[in-house]
């Protein structure tokens, strides 16, 4: 991570379109992965499960999931892995509510746990998807963070079109509420570009497709929906797990 001296009287909003680009120090870093890690993050904690813990090997989770009465979830290249409680889909967590209400995940992704694990390292982590878009944004600016960093997970160590999108709305959103002055860098001002994009044309992503010709078309159409859960996700640094924020807690 790159530290840059800042005027502490602005507020400072980067967008970074993969985990393994040069990230400034940040007080709050927002993590994006719509398909479909962090839109099942939001999804579990909608549902009422306690914590979801995310792991990026599948056999660190097959080995510490049961002895700590965890729920297992994931997928390797969008697949649900063998002898896992679930997959990765937003809509079967919905479906399965009443299983998982009051329970522990422990999660495991092909792209979303690796940049979970990368970022987590440096700071608190926001799972930021369509799905709760508002809710964070409230968030944020209620507690009145001055220095943001808005990480794309990206697929395969390539850039997302639909977390670019993610990332420019939220931007958008960002800037429309905020009365004070607000500096962005060059990968804001991108994603602001793609804001405006059609969702229509961001569903036909290389990923989107993938998911498309998997059966996932259900779980593609759920991870557009704006603004379906008023939860906030946030894992504290180092710790990996993901609970419900509160503004009083912090």
């Amino acid at each position: 991570m790159k530290i840059e001296q800042k005027d502490i009287f602005k507020t400072y909003l980067d967008v970074y379109f993969l985990p393994n680009e040069s990230i400034n120090n940040h007080q709050i870093y927002i993590l994006i992965d719509i398909l479909r890690a962090t839109s099942s993050i939001a999804t579990l904690l909608h549902c009422g499960v306690e914590e979801v813990m995310v792991l990026e090997k599948v056999e660190t989770v097959k080995e510490l999931g049961p002895i700590g009465g965890y729920i297992l979830a994931g997928e390797r290249e969008a697949l649900k892995i063998e002898g896992f409680d679930y997959g990765n889909s937003p809509v079967e967590f919905i479906k399965n509510a009443d299983q998982l209400r009051k329970k522990s995940v422990m999660l495991t992704t092909t792209n979303g746990a690796k940049a979970i694990q990368k970022v987590n390292k440096h700071g608190d982590v926001i799972a930021l998807s369509l799905l709760n878009l508002d809710a964070v944004i409230d968030f944020v600016m209620k507690k009145e963070y001055k220095d943001i960093g808005i990480i794309c997970s990206g697929t395969n160590e390539n850039v997302s079109l639909e977390d670019c999108f993610a990332a420019g709305i939220f931007v958008k959103k960002f800037l429309s509420n905020y009365t004070d002055e607000v500096e962005i860098n060059d990968g804001a001002k991108i994603a602001l570009k793609l804001a405006n994009s059609k969702k229509n044309e961001v569903k036909n992503s290389t990923h989107a497709l993938k998911l498309k010709q998997l059966g996932f078309k259900e779980d593609l159409d759920f991870c557009f929906e704006m603004n379906m859960f008023n939860v906030v996700p946030l894992a504290k640094k180092g710790s990996l797990v993901f609970k419900k924020a509160y503004l009083a807690e912090l």
